[in-house]
């Protein structure tokens, strides 16, 4: 699904960045001369074409944030999962080891001297 979701928020990039460069001011860049000659009724003639062409982008850019978040929401829930698997496993590993027999030291009752601190 992560994989689906990631290929489709690419499309829609292209699909943005497309309709992004057809746009120009006033008419006069690619989008104007696509529908240049025909009358004012048709989609993308004269006017027509700048409303269809923001129209469109105002509505790509909504689906690329809103894929963007679910994206996002969904790699860190994945990373915490992994993360916590991870470290799961590093604690169920150590506790299936037995504890090796080190001696232990024998701790001194009262003949240690403690730390003096430094005066000023």
């Amino acid at each position: 699904m992560y994989t689906f979701l990631v290929i489709l928020f690419i499309l829609i990039s292209f699909v943005m960045v497309v309709v992004i460069l057809l746009q120009a001011g006033k008419g006069q860049g690619l989008a104007g001369s696509i529908g240049g000659g025909m009358g004012g009724s048709s989609v993308f003639g004269g006017r027509g074409a700048a409303d269809f062409l923001s129209k469109a982008t105002s509505w790509i850019a909504a689906a690329y944030i809103i894929f963007a978040i679910i994206i996002g929401m969904m790699y860190k829930s994945e990373a915490q999962q992994a993360q916590q698997s991870l470290i799961q496993k590093r604690a169920e590993k150590e506790a299936a080891q037995p504890m090796p027999n080190i001696p232990l030291a024998p701790i001194g009752q009262g003949n240690q001297k403690q730390p003096q601190t430094p005066k000023k």
